[in-house]
């Protein structure tokens, strides 16, 4: 069991530093882009370290008896606002909303850290909290910012709407793994929830970077603007 969940972690370490090559080669050598692909290659490069840490058995912490995959969930609250942070970039929507995106996402990664390390109803309490947060920050992402967005150009608009439509529909799988897992029903077995969870990593993460990269030609003007975001 213990081989088959580190080699499932071990190629999450493979995908997410493939996935920030890219990035990062593309941050050395184009100027104009740099804040925006400086995002990018932090999404994934702070998931391979993430991902190394697990692979070789460190980043997990024992909380009233129950072991907490703690560096999965410092990822994803490291990570997580990064990708919404690129997506507001994109809309230009200001930094009010900007903010709102990022602290509501991190309620969510909060409630799901205190919902594995605790018990009872009160895990569930807590589950259904993220829940009720997840829906905010999608309601935000759908509805709020397209309706605040300014963005450069009709194919800006695309690159935006394709991959925050890759970010909801992956993101909404999470807390039904979470369910089925052994923090829930207990219905998947470790090793099997350790592949899901690297595949989901793997698409949000490395597919949200890649389809970034692609669009990045029209994003010149965009990545000159990031430190003048207007309100």
């Amino acid at each position: 069991m213990q081989f088959d969940t580190t080699l499932w972690l071990w190629v999450g370490l493979a995908g997410m530093t493939a996935g920030t090559l890219p990035s990062a080669y593309r941050f050395l050598i184009e100027s104009k882009t740099r804040d925006l692909t400086a995002v990018l290659a932090g999404v994934t490069g702070i998931a391979s370290v993430a991902y190394l840490l697990m692979a070789t058995g460190y980043g997990y912490a024992s909380v009233g008896g129950t072991e907490i995959e703690i560096v999965r969930y410092i990822d994803w609250l490291l990570t997580t606002p990064l990708m919404v942070l690129y997506l507001g970039l994109l809309a230009q929507s200001g930094r009010r909303i900007l903010g709102a995106l990022i602290a509501v996402d991190a309620v969510v990664v909060l409630a799901g850290i205190a919902a594995t390390a605790t018990g009872g109803v009160t895990r569930y309490a807590l589950f259904g909290l993220g829940v009720v947060a997840y829906i905010g920050l999608v309601w935000l992402l759908i509805v709020t910012l397209p309706r605040r967005a300014s963005f450069d150009s009709s194919r800006v608009a695309g690159t935006f709407t394709t991959l925050r439509n890759l970010t909801v529909i992956v993101w909404t799988l999470y807390p039904v793994v979470w369910l089925l897992a052994p923090t829930g029903a207990g219905l998947l077995l470790p090793e099997t929830e350790a592949l899901v969870l690297t595949y989901l990593d793997i698409v949000s993460k490395v597919g949200f970077v890649a389809v970034a990269l692609r669009g990045m030609e029209v994003l010149t003007d965009v990545g000159a603007e990031v430190s003048t975001v207007a309100d």
